[in-house]
């Protein structure tokens, strides 16, 4: 008997011994696994998890501390990431933070942004022009890698510009003082889709865009949670505003000809400020040759104003659209975060989506 109680003893040590150590090196994200012993996704963890599959996938292909940069704009064939746009050429990198990085973006005349994102999806910088800034694993809020998301523009969309804007790219410098593989969190990739199909069905909810992106300060909970569903990886509002509460409804989502008119918004023009008009399928994908418009390839009307056509051959600043499209209004380089709120509330309130 008293063998068989000794026993026991020792196996209810060894568990919480056991147990013990397994809560130690437990990540803070993960709350619950599944039977392979993946992380199951939910709402609290899906930031970390949606920021971990980019970061891992861009990994798969391009060495830590290096760029891949997109030499043309984005297009039906050239897409890493939903809701991009063809108002500027996409780097991306992922950094390795865990004995510091300088991250230095030269000098130009022209729209460029570093967009500096950390594992858990906020965005604690953005480096402009003439920046540098840098960063070490004090400086973010989970791990020791950074992803990084450049937007370079182009001066003409002709072979000068487009060279102009490739020495620009190939001139930013990531100088980290380490070089450590990212690896993949283990995050469980049903629970995953499930939960990002849930959030973009709640893009309704996501009606305060100075909410969406930045520190987790700056950011929203709910506002940050389905904007990061919605359109990963966006700018906070003093960088760029995203205008997605006007949609098409009734016949006009059906691919019904259509038109938008949009009074010139508040950007700083002389620094490279523009705005765009940008269309995709319901799941944010780019499947059209004509999906978008910016200010510099579209025709004003003699007022200043800018009327966009949806499906409408023939007619100024035509879009291409296909069966439940979705828009979504860019607004970069505002003059000032309460000037371009001003513009988007008034916006919202009395411009629509009109059938021809």
């Amino acid at each position: 008997m008293r063998k068989l109680i000794v026993h026991l003893v020792s196996i209810l040590i060894a568990t919480g011994i056991a147990s013990c150590a397994n809560t130690e090196h437990k990540p803070s994200y993960a709350y619950e696994y599944n039977s392979k012993g993946e992380i199951i996704v939910d709402e609290r963890n899906f930031t970390i998890a949606e920021t971990d599959l980019y970061m891992a996938n861009h990994s798969k292909e391009h060495a830590v501390n290096t760029f891949r940069h997109s030499r043309e704009m984005s297009s039906i064939n050239n897409q890493f990431v939903v809701r991009e746009n063809r108002d500027v050429m996409y780097s991306h990198a992922v950094v390795d933070i865990s004995q510091g990085v300088t991250l230095i973006n030269p000098e130009w005349d022209v729209f460029s942004v570093i967009q500096v994102i950390d594992e858990n999806q906020y965005t604690i910088a953005s480096i402009y022009p003439g920046e540098q800034k840098t960063f070490t694993p004090k400086d973010v809020a989970l791990g020791n890698h950074l992803f990084l998301n450049m937007r370079t523009g182009v001066r003409s969309l002709d072979e000068e510009g487009y060279k102009e804007a490739h020495h620009h790219q190939d001139s930013v410098i990531i100088n980290s003082n380490s070089s450590n593989a990212y690896q993949a969190k283990g995050f469980e990739t049903e629970s995953l889709d499930k939960k990002r199909a849930a959030l973009k069905a709640r893009m309704a909810e996501a009606d305060k865009p100075e909410f969406y992106f930045g520190t987790k300060d700056e950011v929203d909970e709910t506002q940050f949670l389905i904007a990061s569903a919605v359109g990963i990886f966006g700018l906070p509002i003093k960088d760029a505003a995203y205008l997605n509460t006007i949609q098409p409804t009734g016949k006009v989502k059906g691919g019904a000809p259509s038109k938008i008119t949009l009074p010139a918004p508040p950007l700083n023009y002389d620094k490279g400020g523009f705005f765009s008009v940008t269309t995709y399928d319901e799941k944010g994908w780019i499947v059209k040759e004509n999906f978008a418009l910016n200010n510099t390839t579209a025709t004003p009307n003699k007022d200043g104003s800018y009327t966009f056509h949806f499906n409408a051959p023939g007619k100024i600043n035509n879009i291409g659209v296909v069966e439940n499209w979705a828009i979504l209004i860019r607004l970069y380089a505002p003059t000032s975060v309460s000037e371009i709120m001003n513009y988007m509330k008034e916006a919202e309130k009395n411009i629509k989506i009109e059938p021809l």
